[in-house]
């Protein structure tokens, strides 16, 4: 979740560590030539795997020759003093940015789970940046801090064809008739690790799905790498209260972190 006007505990810019703002001015300060990966960190950062190769991939597409290795991550893992807590890696090129912050998920959100709602603005699927997790991230966080003001938790998109393609800070899936639906790729959405996982250990129909099958959902529910899985209580005037395949999914997901 995005949250204003928190602060970092600790920053560790190109390898030292440091007091101040101080970066180098490049085309991910004047342009947005950048990308950024935020991890769940417990004795060591979840899903390390998938994030690297999901950001060197991502480089290599927008023109920065560089790849971010697996040793750079512990080094500022330990160097932080990270544990139990969030790990963000920001990468420009002239910039290697790791920092680090609480993770500012419930348990009283995970009791009553999500309130979601819909935007008006439309997720371009044919453009590369939606498939990246870049620094162009403004419209996101412009209509997440909009939805909070609203009341709600967060915000889902639909691509320019009417189809579901994720949350403002999250991957969304929905249960029908105890199957478990999701939005494909092409609908438009950054892949996350978390959905990676989901897709990977479960029975998952990946399609294109209109706001009718979400909201005839019998359940639905968010994942992004710092929240896990977080159950949704109502989507405008359709509450939820049958959450039984959520949980064993989410026993699953628990089960996984619990290596880390």
């Amino acid at each position: 979740m995005y949250y204003k006007g928190v602060n970092a505990v600790m920053m560790l810019l190109n390898g030292k560590i440091v007091e101040d703002d101080k970066v180098f001015l490049d085309s991910g300060f004047y342009f947005g030539r950048g990308l950024f990966e935020t991890m769940l960190v417990n004795n060591m950062p979840l899903f390390l795997e998938d994030h690297l190769y999901r950001i060197n991939k991502g480089l290599s597409i927008i023109g920065i020759n560089r790849e971010i290795t697996e040793d750079e991550v512990i080094d500022a893992v330990k160097k932080l003093q990270c544990n139990n807590c969030v790990l963000k890696l920001v990468v420009t090129e002239r910039n290697t940015l790791f920092n680090t912050r609480k993770n500012n998920y419930t348990e009283e959100q995970y009791r009553r789970g999500f309130k979601i709602k819909i935007s008006s603005a439309k997720r371009n699927e044919f453009s590369k940046l939606t498939y990246l997790k870049s620094l162009n991230y403004l419209e996101n966080i412009l209509e997440h801090e909009k939805c909070i003001d609203e009341g709600y938790n967060e915000v889902l998109f639909f691509n320019t064809e009417g189809k579901l393609a994720e949350g403002s800070v999250s991957n969304v899936f929905f249960i029908k008739n105890k199957k478990i639906y999701t939005p494909s790729k092409k609908c438009g959405l950054l892949e996350g690790t978390v959905r990676k996982f989901i897709i990977n250990n479960f029975d998952v129909i990946e399609g294109e799905f209109s706001k009718e099958n979400l909201i005839s959902a019998d359940s639905i529910f968010l994942t992004n790498s710092l929240m896990g899985i977080m159950k949704v209580s109502n989507i405008y005037n359709k509450s939820f209260n049958e959450y039984s395949i959520i949980e064993k999914i989410k026993k699953v997901y628990q089960e996984q972190l619990s290596k880390y």
